[in-house]
């Protein structure tokens, strides 16, 4: 689609409710890459809340292709908890542009990591892990997600830098991409129903509650409870899981959220990720 000379004309049938015009709509808006909100911005288009709605529920399509297309697992990498930074913040990327309207103008994820990085410098937390946990979450600047836990946009790090909410493993990995930047190392804990950071502290082992707040866990003070612990759970507090797993983890939450919404097109993309990410593909 032509969006520079068609755009100002299709938005204007948003509210249209004759079939036809529906359809063309529909084959219109099914070539673009998923994402306009430049060019309405550029074209000083405003959309009211049940225009913008409908345009993004079109504009799906899109972006379900374009990340099938730019979907790609390193074949090495991934089965480390320090590996391959780059692929694993491009895949992060990726199911954020998926998870966006397509309608509303935001930043990069790079450029909005990058804005936190600096203002953790400004505050002097890029010292070492701690600090920069002390920073994120004890400080309150970003929340565990507790009125939605569900929601799509806890898989979507951009709306969790924005809203400054989001769930466990979403609020971890914000820590782990923010620390690798700074040269520190914040790792994953698969812990079961409660996704942890893993940090070491004064050359011990210790869990991060990133969603509690950023409560400090001694590793060996849960190894001590082992007669409770499940054998998950004994395997997750052996070391920092691989950013594998990290994704995989991801995806079935964000599976689950769209099974309950009834959300078949965006389960079913989601189950070809998860294939994706098998070992032996």
């Amino acid at each position: 689609m032509h969006v520079e000379n068609e755009l100002p004309h299709l938005v204007k049938l948003l509210d249209d409710d004759d079939p036809a015009v529906r359809q063309i709509l529909s084959e219109r808006f099914a070539t673009c890459r998923g994402d306009v909100s430049a060019e309405l911005v550029r074209l000083g288009i405003t959309l009211a809340n049940g225009e913008q709605s409908r345009l993004s529920e079109l504009l799906a399509p899109g972006r379900r292709r374009q990340i099938r297309h730019q979907w790609v697992i390193p074949q090495q990498g991934f089965d480390e908890s320090n590996g391959d930074w780059e692929s694993f913040e491009l895949l992060l990327r990726l199911l954020s542009e998926l998870l966006h309207d397509g309608t509303s103008l935001r930043p990069t994820l790079p450029d909005a990591l990058d804005q936190i990085t600096d203002e953790a410098i400004l505050h002097d937390a890029h010292r070492d892990e701690r600090s920069l946990c002390r920073f994120l979450f004890e400080s309150g600047r970003f929340q565990g997600n507790k009125a939605d836990f569900y929601h799509p946009g806890n898989a979507d790090l951009l709306w969790i830098i924005m809203n400054r909410k989001g769930n466990p493993i979403g609020l971890t990995v914000l820590a782990m991409l923010i620390a690798h930047r700074l040269g520190l190392c914040i790792g994953g804990c698969n812990f079961p129903a409660h996704f942890l950071a893993w940090i070491s502290v004064d050359g011990h082992s210790h869990l991060v509650d990133c969603f509690g707040a950023g409560r400090l866990i001694p590793v060996e003070e849960i190894r001590s409870n082992s007669a409770v612990l499940t054998p998950d759970s004994r395997r997750a507090i052996r070391g920092p899981c691989s950013m594998r797993d990290i994704l995989l983890r991801i995806l079935r939450n964000l599976h689950l959220t769209f099974t309950q919404h009834d959300r078949g097109n965006d389960a079913g993309l989601i189950d070809e990720l998860l294939l994706s990410l098998q070992p032996d593909q």
